[in-house]
């Protein structure tokens, strides 16, 4: 088949990629298009993705992403909008990133009574963080480990938790972490603190990726530098 058949083609094999998941890859595209025996070059290809983009007929999920989910994902910010109130006015130039349990409670099977708030800041400012935060009313934990954890850590309201920034996160939205970051550092720290069965925990991380388009391509390359596996099968490449 030749390149002016392809053009014809391509939204027909994207339509069926949509179909087999919600996030789908250039080289799915490409690997399809293959299978099918359909003659394209990259650059062609790669043009041809743009209209559907531009269409509304794909949507962009990060680089090198596409998803058939037309909605961005809306996180809900106002389970830490108080305790970043209070960090930026007792400690106005701190760096920090924070997102809570509370943020993905209606996409858990068992709801969730009591929260945890993690802060991520500098390493070196984490216990003034840590004494500030308790002067006005939080339970914190600094940068706790495994045995720490097990011996002492008691889940009551207002608990936090402050782990040093890790490097080539996603971007903040000032200091409220995005949700590709959440999900990541939600895998984690349910291993540590056991806040849910693993596989509920998985659960979560579907439900966020398809009730709303995120940046997938953000979401894996966080997973990779965190050495985090992602649950399960979710996407065609993944």
């Amino acid at each position: 088949m030749d390149e002016t058949s392809s053009k014809y083609n391509l939204k027909k094999e994207v339509d069926c990629l949509k179909k087999f998941s919600p996030y789908f890859n250039y080289d799915d595209i490409k690997k399809l298009l293959k299978e099918k025996k359909i003659q394209i070059t990259n650059s062609s290809l790669k043009v041809y993705l743009h209209s559907l983009t531009k269409n509304k007929i794909i949507f962009d999920a990060g680089k090198g992403w596409y998803s058939s989910i037309e909605k961005q994902f809306d996180l809900d910010k106002e389970p830490i909008e108080d305790i970043i109130k209070d960090i930026n006015q007792k400690l106005p130039l701190l760096s920090f990133s924070c997102w809570s349990t509370a943020q993905l409670n209606s996409f858990t099977h068992h709801i969730m009574s009591k929260f945890i708030t993690f802060i991520h800041t500098d390493s070196d400012y984490i216990s003034n963080t840590a004494e500030m935060l308790r002067g006005t009313g939080y339970n914190v934990y600094e940068n706790p480990n495994k045995a720490e954890i097990e011996k002492q850590f008691s889940l009551i309201d207002k608990t936090v938790i402050i782990r040093p920034l890790i490097s080539k996160q996603p971007d903040n939205n000032k200091n409220d972490a995005p949700i590709e970051k959440i999900l990541v550092d939600f895998l984690i720290e349910n291993k540590k603190l056991n806040i849910m069965e693993e596989s509920e925990a998985g659960n979560v991380v579907k439900n966020v990726l398809i009730s709303g388009r995120i940046n997938l391509s953000a979401l894996i390359s966080y997973s990779k530098r965190r050495k985090c596996e992602l649950p399960g099968k979710l996407t065609k490449s993944n």
